[in-house]
């Protein structure tokens, strides 16, 4: 059993699942492949582009973009989960953007600034279900 920063970990990491990381994150996330669209806030015509989240969680996400955002930009989203027969929308903030594929691919961290309360529920139960 180790104690790092005042938090004990006790090395049980090999019994996780394996789309669950071990982390010291305030909220758990899972690996997943969810149908996201995304428009800057900003643009005079909200141009959804569509692409696929890697992880997710109760704050936020990272997904797969096709240009670099920068920090702070805010972005809305179309998600589909699971639990909803459609999309829902929430409004995230981006972290960072790291380019993977040059000019084509980038993976975005975003956290949601605004989320229904349902949904922000509706993905707790999605991460603590794995």
């Amino acid at each position: 059993m180790n104690i790092k920063g005042g938090v004990i970990l006790d090395n049980k990491q090999e019994s996780q699942p394996d789309n669950v990381r071990f982390e010291r994150r305030r909220f758990k996330r899972i690996s997943g492949n969810y149908i996201v669209s995304y428009a800057p806030m900003k643009s005079e015509e909200l141009k959804f582009d569509i692409s696929q989240t890697k992880n997710i969680s109760e704050d936020g996400m990272l997904f797969i973009s096709d240009r670099k955002f920068e920090k702070d930009v805010v972005l809305k989203m179309k998600l589909r989960l699971p639990e909803f027969s459609d999309y829902v929308i929430v409004q995230t903030q981006v972290i960072d953007s790291i380019q993977r594929v040059k000019g084509v691919m980038y993976e975005t961290r975003a956290r949601f600034i605004e989320a229904e309360k349902k949904v922000r529920e509706s993905i707790r139960k999605l991460v603590d279900h794995v």
